[in-house]
């Protein structure tokens, strides 16, 4: 009908056009989506920053995650890091990414704000420890991946590997896992994409009190700003009697904490000392929030697989120098 309407250019002008519309209220739609019309840019995480914890650290209780991949690239970890540290074994390794080939980084991809990512850039300490880049990565949105360009930080001086602290695998873990729920296991890597280690989830009760504190405060309806508030709490119940292992406080009387805990953190404590399972049997309550927008249901090896496909290439780490 248009073509005898009009002519071919001005037809074609007018699809032109509609499709600059469509395009401009799509993009509103999910600027409303992800908080208002105020531009975003997609973040990556890989390591601690989950939606939750973004959450408490940005005061933004409407962020929300879609599921990441970044490929040629794998989750490497260096230090030495204390903030972390909360089991006295002294210095930790922190993750970064760095370059492989044939291999993926998963991740979670949050919308910030550019007043947002200043506030994130304090807390990753840019420039110093870590440096805002832009990476190519597929997101998962709407049934289907999509390339996007997002912001990752990633740390400045990767050349000492550590390992990373109880804590800050169950934080790595909450991140991923709420993108990935077949997420089973951590594989630790150096800054040459070489296999140091393994780690799985050992259940809550069988968690150190300072991990364990980790992920109560992760699932307050106002996240507490972590790693930070770990030490008070965890030294609280310490002084209060609570032994070095989360299962110790079954049975533990929280009345002489009420300055230090408030009935919903002691309901989160003992909701999680209830839950039973490890590794690939850990339950999965990421899904009980609006935190993540979307989830993946990509396949992923099971715990046991994981160890079998890098237990010939795990190095042994070597003693490591003290650190000042």
């Amino acid at each position: 009908i248009l073509e005898h309407l009009f002519n071919t250019s001005q037809v074609t002008s007018f699809v032109i056009i509609c499709d600059i519309v469509v395009g401009i209220v799509a993009a509103g739609i999910f600027a409303l989506a992800m908080g208002g019309w105020e531009a975003r840019y997609p973040t990556f995480g890989f390591g601690s920053n989950s939606v939750r914890q973004l959450r408490g650290r940005l005061e933004d209780p409407t962020l929300t995650g879609f599921p990441g991949r970044i490929k040629d690239h794998v989750l490497a970890f260096a230090g030495p890091n204390q903030s972390w540290s909360l089991e006295g074994t002294g210095p930790g390794g922190v993750a970064s990414l760095v370059p492989l080939s044939g291999e993926e980084a998963l991740g979670t991809v949050v919308y910030l704000t550019k007043e947002q990512l200043e506030v994130l850039d304090g807390y990753e300490a840019v420039p110093w420890v870590y440096d805002r880049k832009r990476l190519g990565a597929l997101v998962w949105r709407e049934g289907a991946w999509k390339e996007v360009e997002v912001f990752a930080y990633l740390k400045v001086d990767v050349s000492r590997y550590f390992p990373p602290s109880e804590a800050y695998c169950c934080a790595i873990l909450r991140n991923l896992r709420g993108s990935f729920p077949n997420l089973c296991g951590l594989v630790f890597r150096d800054h040459e994409g070489v296999v140091r280690g393994h780690w799985c989830h050992p259940g809550f009760q069988d968690l150190g009190l300072g991990a364990f504190l980790y992920e109560v405060g992760v699932r307050k309806s106002s996240p507490w700003r972590l790693p930070h508030r770990i030490p008070e709490v965890k030294d609280a119940l310490t002084s209060a009697g609570a032994g070095p292992k989360a299962g110790h406080l079954q049975g533990f009387t929280f009345d002489q904490l009420g300055e230090t805990l408030d009935p919903e953190e002691v309901s989160i404590i003992k909701d999680l000392l209830a839950l039973q399972g490890s590794a690939d049997e850990l339950p999965d309550d990421c899904g009980k929030d609006d935190s993540h927008a979307e989830r993946s249901s990509l396949a992923l090896p099971s715990w046991s697989q994981l160890v079998a496909m890098h237990a010939s290439a795990v190095v042994v780490e070597e003693v490591r120098e003290d650190v000042d």
